[in-house]
């Protein structure tokens, strides 16, 4: 059985929180060093980063502090990176991202510079895994963490 550790810093009303279960004691809030969730006992080993829209990834993707985190990452064997949104939604970024048609039109990062910087960081750090999850993130994480335990206890 594992308990989610989620990261003080994530904003109340954003992310996601574990009830009980048979494969779950639920969640704590504490400090993360790195990422937004991880379990546990298991901190050195595996760290998880939720991303909810396009637009917080695209500004992430242009802030020093983010790639300091990703350096920190790339330590940790089970990193990843969980983008509640569809790769469409990427290319087509800022369309449908909320924010003003008039603000878009200015606009110098837009979708194929956004896919460009998430590939290059594929590239530059192969051992964070990027998923696009869509409406599926707290699924995906589920599964992730029942998987990461199952491996790390064989």
């Amino acid at each position: 059985m594992y308990t989610v550790i989620r990261d003080t810093r994530e904003k109340e009303g954003h992310g996601w929180r574990w009830r009980k279960s048979t494969a779950c004691s639920g969640t704590v809030d504490g400090k993360i060093d790195t990422g937004d969730y991880t379990l546990m006992g298991y901190e050195h080993l595996l760290c998880l980063e939720r991303k909810g829209r396009v637009s917080e990834w695209a500004t992430n993707l242009t802030e020093k502090r983010f790639y300091r985190e990703l350096d920190r990452m790339k330590e940790i064997p089970y990193a990843y990176i969980l983008l509640e949104f569809h790769m469409e939604d990427l290319i087509k970024y800022p369309v449908d991202s909320g924010i003003p048609y008039k603000k878009q039109r200015y606009m110098k990062f837009k979708g194929r510079q956004v896919l460009a910087k998430t590939l290059e960081i594929m590239v530059k750090y192969p051992n964070i895994k990027i998923i696009f999850c869509g409406r599926k993130g707290k699924d995906v994480a589920s599964s992730l963490f029942k998987r990461v335990v199952e491996h790390v206890k064989d």
